[in-house]
């Protein structure tokens, strides 16, 4: 018969051990988000309303936002805009007359840089700065992030998260960034980039007010009368989310666990 001895563990071991737990109870946020691959941004809602996300990007430029703007009162529809920090500290009227405009203010975060790339004390630190920035300009309490080009991971969304953001993508790409030429911008909302896939309710639709999308003024008129024509409602993303009872995909958890606070 063999007797298996077990060895008292060193001190080293336990204290080994027990500084990996105390990492794990510190961090236990992005622990989970590393290893359990569920986190994912909203990039729809489910609603029982006609109603659909209108959404622009503001990064750089003067030229654009004051003439998408114009439009969007002409027509009484309002949006969220993801203004950079940097962006909305330069051109603090613009800010201004979007939340005088009736409009929501979402975060496009402070440099423009996948947040993916850093590390989570850098993603919290660039969120926070922005929100500094972007809250003292418009007044506004600002909980909704749109990571710049669109870059997350688990650990983009479990920061966010953690500071109270909801994390959004989009559905229906407009591709304006790419200066197709305003007919294209509207087939790409309108009928989607692959047949069928054109913008219904429950959709966020990704548009950009900075100067490298010129072709969005010319086609904002025809998207808007199109899919009023077809009865469909356009809003800010928070109040598309506040008539959802789900989000998509499902892994964006739509419930008061990640909740703005």
């Amino acid at each position: 018969m063999r007797f298996i001895i077990f060895k008292k563990p060193s001190w080293r071991n336990l204290a080994l051990w027990g500084i990996l737990l105390l990492v794990l109870i510190t961090y236990r946020e992005n622990v989970t988000a590393v290893f359990s691959g569920k986190l994912k941004p909203i990039y729809s809602a489910t609603v029982n309303t006609p109603s659909i996300g209108l959404t622009f990007d503001i990064s750089w430029g003067e030229k654009t936002p004051g003439p998408i703007l114009d439009i969007l009162k002409r027509e009484g529809v309002h949006a969220t805009f993801f203004l950079s920090s940097p962006w909305a500290e330069k051109h603090q009227a613009l800010v201004q007359r979007i939340v005088a405009d009736g409009h929501e203010i979402g975060s496009h975060g402070n440099r423009h840089i996948d947040l993916n790339t850093l590390g989570s004390g850098e993603i919290e630190q660039e969120i926070s700065s922005a929100q500094e920035v972007l809250e003292r300009i418009s007044g506004q309490k600002v909980r909704l992030i749109r990571a710049p080009n669109g870059a997350y991971d688990n650990k983009v969304i479990a920061v966010a998260h953690k500071l109270g953001y909801r994390v959004i993508q989009w559905s229906v790409d407009s591709l304006d960034w790419k200066r197709p030429g305003p007919s294209a911008v509207v087939n790409n909302v309108l009928n989607g980039i692959r047949s069928g896939g054109g913008a219904k309710a429950g959709d966020i639709i990704l548009f950009h007010a900075s100067d490298s999308a010129p072709d969005t003024i010319q086609a904002l008129p025809t998207v808007i009368e199109q899919l009023k024509n077809k009865g469909y409602t356009l809003m800010p993303v928070g109040k598309l989310l506040s008539e959802a009872s789900g989000t998509w995909p499902p892994e964006s958890k739509l419930d008061n666990e990640s909740s703005p606070k």
